[in-house]
């Protein structure tokens, strides 16, 4: 009886890789090479107040969605900036500002060639974007650009991430939105 439950529980384990593996390959085209998430948010405020907002960075953590738990900022400021920020597992990961035009856009640049860098990725980085579209309106734009470390094997966390992505980004958004408008 142990024994049937054994290869019960073996073919079970066996078909989800057979299965990951298929959808991985059937994903693989969306997961090679580099990939961009986009968002955008047009927010009743000036463009400076939208500026002051997005540009806290060292307060990320208090609007963004839970998988951010902390922001530090290690050195510097504006150009050259680099922050540490964790999630609430205890994971960590390095970004440095790359990019920094203030009231227009400032990028980051994720270290993923960290040893203990939590994501299956070969790099990250993120721009984030203020214009006006009139004297009360400002558009927010975000471009995040990514690479899978293994395209075949991503392919399922695309699909499975890309989900957890807008909800986050949409959180991170409507927060951003309220503190503006407010």
């Amino acid at each position: 009886m142990t024994r049937k439950i054994l290869k019960g529980i073996a073919l079970f384990l066996v078909l989800d890789i057979v299965v990951l593996l298929v959808y991985g390959f059937v994903q693989y085209p969306k997961a090679k090479g580099e990939q961009h998430f986009t968002a955008e948010r047009i927010i009743h405020a000036p463009k400076e107040k939208v500026w002051k907002v997005i540009s806290d960075v060292e307060n990320y953590h208090k609007v963004t969605a839970p998988n951010i738990h902390h922001v530090e900022i290690v050195a510097g400021e504006g150009l050259g900036m680099k922050r540490v920020c964790s999630a609430p597992d205890g994971s960590n990961w390095e970004e440095t500002c790359t990019v920094w035009n203030p009231g227009k856009e400032f990028k980051f640049v994720v270290n993923t060639q960290k040893e203990d860098y939590p994501l299956p990725l070969k790099s990250l980085s993120g721009v984030w974007k203020v214009e006006t579209v009139s004297p009360i309106q400002t558009r927010l734009s975000m471009d995040f650009t990514y690479e899978f470390k293994s395209p075949f094997l991503s392919g399922y966390f695309l699909s499975t991430g890309m989900k957890q992505a807008e909800e986050d980004t949409e959180y991170l958004l409507d927060n951003w939105q309220r503190l503006a408008e407010n």
